[in-house]
């Protein structure tokens, strides 16, 4: 069973605010599981964090798309944001990620320091959530019936 504090904690490690001020855990398909942030973030900015961060990752996945194990980074209004798929094997694993991780600072942070604070907490992550794995990847939906004609 996931323990929603235990990730929300977990989270909390990498933060050092100001300049790296939130941590979030979200699936694939953009929905919010877990995030920590420092106490001046509403949750709606971090709403548009997991948005932000679902589109750079989806970038990342299109034809010809050079990131580094589907990491992703942009500037944005809310500073930088990076994004890093939790994959069972760390970033050289296979397949669809369990969830994606991204960890949003100002301009102060360097990219060096939210990749290495990101990769570290995506690996521990993936080893605790590869055992739910079944439960994490969402199954593919069966093709809609055809109506059969009369």
């Amino acid at each position: 069973m996931l323990v929603l504090s235990a990730l929300q904690n977990l989270l909390a490690q990498v933060l050092d605010p100001p300049s790296l001020h939130s941590a979030v855990l979200f699936t694939t398909a953009g929905q919010l599981i877990s995030y920590a942030a420092d106490s001046l973030r509403p949750k709606d900015e971090i709403r548009v964090v997991v948005g932000i961060a679902g589109e750079v990752w989806l970038e990342t996945q299109g034809e010809g798309a050079e990131g580094e194990g589907g990491e992703g980074m942009v500037d944005s209004e809310l500073g930088r944001i990076i994004v890093i798929p939790i994959v069972e094997g760390g970033s050289e694993g296979r397949g669809a990620p369990l969830m994606l991780l991204a960890l949003n600072g100002t301009d102060s942070v360097a990219w060096e320091e939210l990749q290495s604070k990101g990769r570290v907490l995506a690996q521990h992550l993936a080893r605790n959530l590869s055992k739910f794995r079944d439960h994490l990847i969402a199954p593919r939906s069966p093709p809609p019936p055809t109506t059969a004609q009369r």
